[in-house]
């Protein structure tokens, strides 16, 4: 029987991967670096075979995530926002340089060191947009297009 649930990230779920606490083994918080409001948990058993339901239930039953908006249940989760964000809700530059780097350290690690650095150095969102295109594009090739997404609204929410 197919499992077509879909989770998302709550903000603990989000806190959680910015500061790295260490509550979770590796495998869940690869795990719940994955989850991203669109993948199935199927489709998430294609990725991360081992161990997936005692993980899934770990990040559940912690607050980590929830089922996404739009699920039988769902509660509101971050991956599960819009792309439209209203003009008022939108980041600054510095804002959105200070997520973009965390963010790509989070997602790529130190392989995209020099890309983070040239982000933290653009003195402007014409500069910037490039940058952060790239790193879309290479968090797409490392995670795929629905992390490349939360990628993006990761910076330009508020």
């Amino acid at each position: 029987m197919a499992d077509l649930r879909v989770f998302g990230k709550t903000p603990k779920g989000a806190a959680e991967l910015a500061a790295r606490s260490g509550a979770l083994s590796l495998a869940q918080r690869r795990l719940l670096i994955l989850i991203d409001g669109v993948r199935d948990v199927d489709q998430l058993a294609a990725i991360v075979p081992s161990a997936l339901d005692e993980s899934l239930d770990v990040l559940e039953q912690g607050g980590f995530i929830a089922l996404a908006s739009g699920a039988a249940g769902g509660n509101d989760t971050e991956q599960g926002a819009s792309t439209m964000i209203p003009e008022a809700e939108m980041t600054t530059v510095q804002e959105a340089k200070t997520r973009a780097v965390r963010a790509i350290n989070e997602l790529l690690g130190p392989a995209a060191d020099g890309l983070a650095m040239a982000i933290e150095t653009a003195s402007s969102g014409e500069e910037l947009r490039p940058l952060i295109r790239e790193a879309e594009r290479l968090v797409a090739l490392a995670h795929g297009a629905a992390a490349a997404q939360s990628f993006i609204q990761g910076i330009r929410r508020r």
